[in-house]
């Protein structure tokens, strides 16, 4: 994805950017999610904007899951997403839960 003249080649590169973003500035962090969202459509071939918002949030609220609670926090208000499997309290699913619910998945 190319944002503001610059090429992100990784999921990991995207999101420390919009970790940064929600950080630092909310406004922008809502304009990348919306480049976010049309670079999803173009790469699916797709004009279902929901699906790619679903996509993006997902995307957002599974990364976030390998962060702390507080960063998780973040990224869940800025992005109004959760985790895919999870949902909006990844910490207090219990290592059992996680893995019934993993498979499931």
């Amino acid at each position: 994805m190319i944002y503001k003249g610059k090429e992100y080649k990784t999921f990991g590169e995207l999101f420390n950017l919009a970790l940064k973003l929600a950080k630092e500035n909310k406004s922008e962090a809502q304009e990348w999610f919306k480049e976010y969202v049309h670079y999803i459509m173009t790469e699916n071939n797709s004009n279902n904007r929901d699906e790619a918002v679903s996509i993006a949030k997902s995307n957002l609220g599974y990364f976030a899951g390998y962060y702390d609670a507080e960063t998780c926090d973040l990224i869940y208000k800025t992005y109004q997403c959760s985790h895919p499997i999870f949902g909006d309290k990844p910490f207090d699913v219990d290592p059992e839960e996680a893995y019934r619910k993993g498979q499931s998945w």
